[in-house]
Parts: structure tokens; C-alpha cells; sequence
């Protein structure tokens, strides 16, 4: 009876180790499906490492705020699986932004983008399908490569934008970013040259990798006008007090709330010619293009707020003056301005946190939206595509 028993037991065991070994392999063969050359055009393009179909847990070390199994999809993102190729009958919302969207900080299933493609279900009988193509630490500049060599691909119905004013605008201004992170990141940058876009690039795409299409012809283009990097011109100010660990008197992001030097006007004339090609690259594949605010969590919670004027007021006597909210309806007035649909969640995510004290849309450390956050923001865009007729059928 113990051999039966044990012979049981081996069975068992095995079956349990065939199981994940066939999973595996199904998961791989998934990979497999995303023609290499659009992961390696990536990798040159952005100056990115994605690796497809990988599984950590991620929880922070000092914070322990969550601990969240991460799972990359065959594109190397914190997604579904996807194909290129658009499945019959079906409407394609195409997301684009940072870290934001792509909320490794919590669940697959709770990221605000899966939970739009949930809510919106069909339109006029066509299945929704959301394909969020959201990168950490990358800002508009970055974001309008995604779309150029890649977005496109994926023949969208609705191109949405996530904007995050937090770091957005000055990690598009490369001096900014290099004193941020202590020296200049390996990676594409834009500047303005009499009023024009400039892409300086260290990599030469071979003329092989692009495809029949307008968007991606205007991708080469740049490419093949690419200027010299300039030289570094770092601020002034916040000052560097140690370089071993590096520190700074203040974080650079501070800066967007401080009367504006020549950096952050440089910054914000980027950013907004970097928002007006995207929209003009979305017009070539004639489809709606829209942009959603995601506010920095200190316009939101007043209490963060109040905590970053206690702890830098000090040394930032400007910031007693400044508005958290201003960012974002600066961005707002130049988005409408330019007849692009806008939805700037401030309003509706401060007003959910004031009525609901006790509970976080941002987590208070990190920064980045909680598995409540990113429902209401779901549902906030949901309503707003909804009520403006933004879901369009061609």
C-alpha cells in the first residue's frame, strides 16, 4: 500500500512539473511570435533593452509600499500578449506614455489601460482591443519614437497619449535629465533649431528596417538629418553637494514649480513641438488622436503637497507661491489651444481623494498610481471617450 502510495506521489509530482514545463514552453512559443526585428529596431531606436516574456516580483526595498509579480508580454511590456496584425472586427486603442500607464506597481489586470479595454467592451458590435505600448522613465520624446517605429504598426482606431507634467517635460530637456540622473543618458534626444525638431542619435538605422509608411518615413528622415550632440550646459542650480552617493540640494523636478530659467523655457518649448508632431505623425495614419493629464500625486492628495513645502520651503521660498495644479493646465490650455482632445485628471482625481480621506490614489513614497488610482482613472476615461464621441469607426 505505501509503494501505491508513493508511485501516487511520483505521478503527481510529475504532472505538477509537466504542467509548468509545457506552460513554459507555451509562453515561450508566444514570444517567439514578435518578429525579432521589431525588438531589435527598439533597441536601436530608443536606446532600450526589452526582454520578452520575463517574470520578477518586484517590491521595494526601503518601503515595502507593494509586491507585485511582473509579467513582460512578448514585446518586453507590462501587457497582454500581442499580435501586430489587427484581428478581424475589432477597434484598436493605441496607449502610449511612461511609467504611468504601464504600472508595474500593480497587477496587470489592474492597470488603467487592461481596465479600459474591459469597460469600453465593444463599440458598434467591434471587440475593443487596448495595446499599451508605455515605457518607464521615458518622456514625449521617446514616446513619439515608440509610436513612429512602432505604434503605427499596430493599425489603431484612437491613438491616446499619456501625459505626466511630473517629469515628462523635463525629461525631454537632455541638460535637465543629465543632472538629474548625474551624467547624460546613452539615448536619443530632440532640440529645437530655429523653431525646427533636431534628432541627435548615435545609431544609424539601416534603411532596410523601414517599412512602406509615412510615419515611419518621417522617423528615417530625422535620422538621416541628425545633428552632432551638443555640449553639456548644466544648470546652475540645484546644486551638486555629493557626488559619492550623488545628491542634490533639491530634486531637479522641483524646478517645473520655480519661476521660469532658461532650461525650463527651453523644456517647455520641446515638449509642446514634440506633442504637435505627434499629433501630425497620428494624422498620416488618419485616425483621432487624444491626450489624457495625469497629475503629479502633490495636485492631487494635498497633503503631499504640504509635506514637499515643509520639507524644501526652506530652501525654495518660491514654491509658497506656486501652484501644484499649474503644470497640468498649462498643458491642458496648449493641447485645446491646438484642437487636440484633452482630459486633465486633476480635478476628478482631487475631488475622488477629498472624498474619500482615507484611501490613496498614488502611493505616498513611490509616487505612482495604486490599484485605485488606476481604476478611477479607467473609469474617468472611459466616461470621457464616451460623452465626447472620441471612439470613432472608420
Amino acid at each position: 500500500m505505501k509503494r501505491q502510495w508513493l508511485v501516487l506521489g511520483l505521478l503527481i509530482g510529475l504532472s505538477i512539473v509537466l504542467g509548468i514545463v509545457l506552460g513554459w514552453l507555451f509562453k515561450q512559443s508566444q514570444c517567439q511570435s514578435t518578429p525579432s526585428t521589431l525588438l531589435e529596431t527598439h533597441n536601436l531606436v530608443l536606446a532600450d533593452s526589452r526582454v520578452p516574456c520575463i517574470e520578477f516580483y518586484w517590491r521595494p526595498e526601503i518601503t515595502d509600499e507593494f509586491h507585485v509579480l511582473v509579467k513582460m508580454n512578448n514585446f518586453g511590456l507590462h501587457a497582454p500578449v500581442y499580435s501586430v496584425e489587427k484581428p478581424a472586427n475589432t477597434f484598436r486603442v493605441l496607449v502610449v506614455g511612461d511609467s504611468f500607464p504601464q504600472g508595474i506597481q500593480v497587477k496587470l489586470e489592474e492597470t488603467f489601460p487592461y481596465l479600459l479595454q474591459q469597460q469600453l467592451g465593444q463599440i458598434d458590435g467591434r471587440q475593443v482591443e487596448v495595446i499599451n505600448l508605455s515605457v518607464d522613465s521615458i518622456g514625449t520624446d521617446r514616446e513619439l519614437l515608440m509610436y513612429a517605429y512602432l505604434g503605427w504598426q499596430f493599425q489603431p482606431d484612437l491613438v491616446l497619449l499619456s501625459v505626466y507634467p511630473g517629469n515628462d517635460i523635463q525629461d525631454n530637456q537632455i541638460d535637465l535629465e543629465a543632472l538629474r540622473y548625474s551624467y547624460r543618458l546613452n539615448r536619443p534626444f530632440f532640440t529645437l533649431n530655429d523653431g525646427a525638431l533636431k534628432l541627435h542619435n548615435s545609431v544609424q538605422l539601416a534603411p532596410d528596417l523601414f517599412p512602406d509608411s509615412a510615419v515611419f518615413q518621417w522617423l528615417s528622415g530625422v535620422q538621416v538629418a541628425q545633428l552632432p550632440s551638443p555640449q553639456e550646459d548644466l544648470p546652475a542650480r540645484p546644486k551638486v553637494i555629493d557626488r559619492q552617493p550623488y545628491t542634490l540640494e533639491y530634486p531637479v523636478e522641483w524646478g517645473i514649480y520655480l519661476p521660469e530659467d532658461k532650461y525650463w523655457k527651453d523644456a517647455w518649448a520641446l515638449t509642446e513641438a514634440l506633442l504637435l508632431q505627434f499629433r501630425d505623425e497620428v494624422r498620416l495614419s488618419g485616425v483621432p488622436f487624444v491626450t489624457v493629464i495625469i497629475p503629479d500625486r502633490r495636485a492631487v492628495h494635498d497633503t503631499d503637497w504640504t509635506l514637499l513645502l515643509t520639507e524644501y520651503g526652506k530652501i525654495l521660498p518660491d514654491l509658497y507661491q506656486a501652484d501644484p495644479t499649474a503644470p497640468g493646465s498649462r498643458l491642458e490650455r496648449f493641447l485645446t489651444g491646438h484642437s487636440i482632445p484633452t482630459l486633465n485628471l486633476t480635478t476628478t482625481l482631487h475631488d475622488w481623494a477629498q472624498a474619500h480621506s482615507d484611501t490613496r490614489l498614488y502611493y505616498p513614497y513611490d509616487g505612482h498610481f495604486t490599484p485605485d488610482g488606476h481604476a478611477v482613472t479607467a473609469q474617468a476615461i472611459t466616461a470621457w471617450l464616451q460623452d465626447n464621441r472620441l471612439l470613432h469607426i472608420p
